[in-house]
């Protein structure tokens, strides 16, 4: 996990799109031309073999230092029984390969590639390893062998259905792979549909996950630093703090901050507190101990790691303060408190 936190750090300060003509080659003699991506929006195989998931995670994975606000895209992770390669990587879906990124300063030119079915469906895998011909422009069919899975044990899958608009507090705070969001293991055809939620590692029913926990005009869901430069997710994760749930136990709330304030981490609330949808701006300073979590018995208040207090100030912006390693159950603010906004 922490390989790939440094993968995610690396990509976050990229402005564009970053290229490579070794592997992943865009030069214009190799593009081909079809006649044009018209897939159904649907995926007919799995991107490895079923066999080989150890288990998948749902939307919604927070994980500072990156990611703070919830994710876009749903991890498959897999037992690999080789040592010296990858596991096949499959084309879950035909379609037109759109665009590929390289992730920087890799021994391997592992790739982020973004495949789309038809004009309003797009799906990308990231952390994974592409054949030489698998290029920018060239057309692939379902179950394709596109190349293997990449450095550790997990690798991204996700959806970009424009017919799927997530409604967002600030819309303009999210890039549109985001706002677009599709639940990725929904678009399985049966039987994979049901062996892909059948391994998800999420208590109850619910195997989608959440990209989205803002409620307007209560404290639940995605702020960013306030001030001058209008932060948006994609690369400012220290500046980014959220108030969601735990993809696992999604019953236990989650408060993830990525710095400014204090250390990136995600902490759970003590028991008993207000709901994050509960809190407004009638509602005043709000105090919230960090717990941890015990990994075995998955309670809370195993260890306080510090404590916020935070208070609406109006509907759309925050007034906060992290007070870290300290074993208090409330403080007033300082002038180390920062505004954050919608």
């Amino acid at each position: 996990m922490k390989n790939k936190l440094l993968i995610l750090t690396s990509l976050s300060v990229l402005t564009c799109f970053l290229f490579s003509s070794i592997g992943c080659s865009t030069k214009k003699d190799d593009v081909t031309t079809p006649a044009g991506p018209n897939e159904a929006s649907s995926f007919t195989f799995s991107p490895i073999d079923v066999s080989n998931i150890k288990f998948n995670y749902s939307l919604g994975w927070i994980n500072p230092p990156a990611h703070i606000i919830p994710t876009d895209h749903v991890y498959i992770h897999y037992n690999n029984p080789s040592t010296t390669a990858g596991l096949p990587l499959i084309a879950p879906g035909g379609g037109l390969v759109q665009k590929i990124l390289i992730v920087p300063n890799l021994s391997v030119n592992e790739c982020k590639v973004w495949i789309q079915m038809n004009p309003l469906f797009t799906y990308y895998l990231d952390h994974v390893l592409l054949n030489n011909t698998i290029k920018e422009g060239v057309a692939i069919k379902a179950g394709q062998v596109i190349g293997t899975t990449g450095l550790g044990d997990s690798f991204d899958l996700g959806v970009i259905d424009s017919t799927v608009t997530i409604p967002f507090a600030n819309p303009a705070r999210h890039g549109w792979q985001t706002i677009h969001c599709g639940k990725p293991y929904s678009y399985f055809t049966e039987p994979l549909r049901s062996q892909m939620y059948a391994l998800v590692d999420r208590e109850g029913s619910e195997k989608d996950g959440w990209v989205n926990v803002d409620v307007p005009k209560t404290l639940s869901g995605n702020w960013f630093l306030d001030g001058p430069t209008f932060y948006t997710d994609g690369g400012d994760w220290d500046k980014e703090l959220a108030f969601a749930y735990d993809i696992q136990h999604p019953s236990k709330v989650q408060i993830a901050l990525g710095g400014v304030i204090g250390p990136a981490g995600k902490w759970y609330p003590q028991i008993g507190a207000l709901l994050p949808s509960q809190v407004t701006v009638s509602t005043g300073k709000v105090a919230y101990q960090l717990w941890s979590l015990d990994p075995v018995t998955q309670a809370i208040n195993t260890e306080q790691k510090g404590l916020m207090i935070v208070q609406m100030i109006d509907d759309t912006h925050i007034k906060v303060e992290m007070f870290a390693d300290v074993k208090i159950a409330d403080a007033s603010f300082t002038a180390n408190a920062k505004i954050y906004a919608r």
